[in-house]
């Protein structure tokens, strides 16, 4: 059995009625901008979005816990695409460090093509040679749009936000949580309880596992590498070599909604592992002074992919059910 098939959580039922937040019959209604089929990875962890840049076919992973779209280094190169410094550095979990960018002449996703489009060169190496996918897409591209992540249909669709408040849910669903969130720097946080315990979670797509910061862990709970129940796990990347620590929780809820028995991973606030399991793209959080650091905790797909997502930006929303399994109705045809 594979180690990883006991992090799968255990859904309990979503807490809030869908009837008020149901889209029709409401003008302005929705509009879709955009729709992508998306595809999986081999494990099924994550999620994949194709993208052709300058002519070519490529795989971006699906990044919600970053704050710009990136491509490797190797993509770049390969598309022969100028590099330049760039004004800001990017740093991936393992310490590795980028400081440039380049300039795609096109780049097409789904329905929409954009010319001249700023990308930022990933710090990770492997992206583009021994990881699947050749770089991250963020939100960036898709601004001043809402987002619809639909897990279930594996489904990525951009709408417009001109639409009644509200009034967002197209997909049939028995329960609706609405979740309020905090967008900042394009980075999607939440209010989430573990165990009595509040704290604040990132939304991250790219994030394999549930991640939480060691220190709070120790602060909260008194948890410690050497407590029960603890499941560790050495990775290293070049010279970085870091240990982290599942340890399985009774209950993560979040308003409206329920996770119980989830093993959540306990991440020293120091740089961490990009070739093993905790492979993330994420970028460390700007603290008081300068400083950057692990959030609180990030929300992997460990437990998003067992969702239905919807982004409503200017109500700062999460509008969440469990995800089923098929196309809903708005989208039982042909892509474009």
């Amino acid at each position: 059995m594979n180690r990883w098939a006991f992090a799968a959580c255990a859904m309990a039922a979503l807490l809030l009625p869908c009837g008020p937040v149901l889209a029709a019959d409401c003008v302005p209604s929705l509009r879709i901008l955009n729709s992508i089929q998306m595809q999986t990875t081999p494990d099924r962890t994550v999620m994949l979005v194709p993208v052709t840049i300058d002519s070519s076919n490529r795989k971006l992973l699906l990044d919600t816990g970053g704050p710009v779209t990136q491509i490797s280094r190797a993509t770049a190169k390969a598309l022969d695409l100028p590099q330049r410094p760039s004004t800001h550095q990017l740093f991936d979990l393992a310490g590795n460090v980028s400081g440039t960018q380049t300039t795609a002449r096109r780049v097409i996703l789904g329905v929409k093509e954009q010319r001249g489009v700023r990308l930022n060169i990933a710090p990770n190496p492997e992206l583009g040679t021994s990881l699947p996918y050749d770089g991250l897409l963020a939100t960036d591209l898709f601004a001043d749009a809402d987002l619809d992540l639909d897990f279930g249909a594996g489904r990525l669709t951009a709408f417009s936000t001109d639409h009644c408040e509200g009034r967002v849910v197209y997909w049939p669903a028995d329960n609706i949580a609405v979740v309020p969130i905090t967008v900042k720097q394009r980075l999607i946080t939440l209010p989430v309880t573990i165990d009595g315990q509040a704290m604040t979670a990132v939304m991250d797509t790219g994030a394999q596992y549930s991640v939480m910061n060691m220190a709070l862990a120790n602060r909260l709970f008194g948890l410690t590498p050497e407590s029960p129940d603890m499941l560790p796990l050495t990775e290293s990347s070049g010279e970085q070599t870091i240990t982290a620590y599942g340890h399985r929780f009774d209950t993560l809820t979040f308003e409206g909604v329920t996770v119980k028995n989830l093993r959540i991973y306990l991440m020293p606030d120091q740089m961490a592992s990009s070739r093993g399991r905790f492979r993330s793209p994420w970028l460390r959080l700007p603290r008081e002074g300068g400083q950057t650091g692990l959030p609180d905790m990030i929300l992997g797909m460990d437990v998003l992919r067992h969702l239905h997502v919807y982004f409503a930006a200017k109500e700062e929303r999460l509008y969440i059910s469990e995800a089923v399994r098929g196309e809903s109705a708005l989208f039982r045809y042909k892509d474009r």
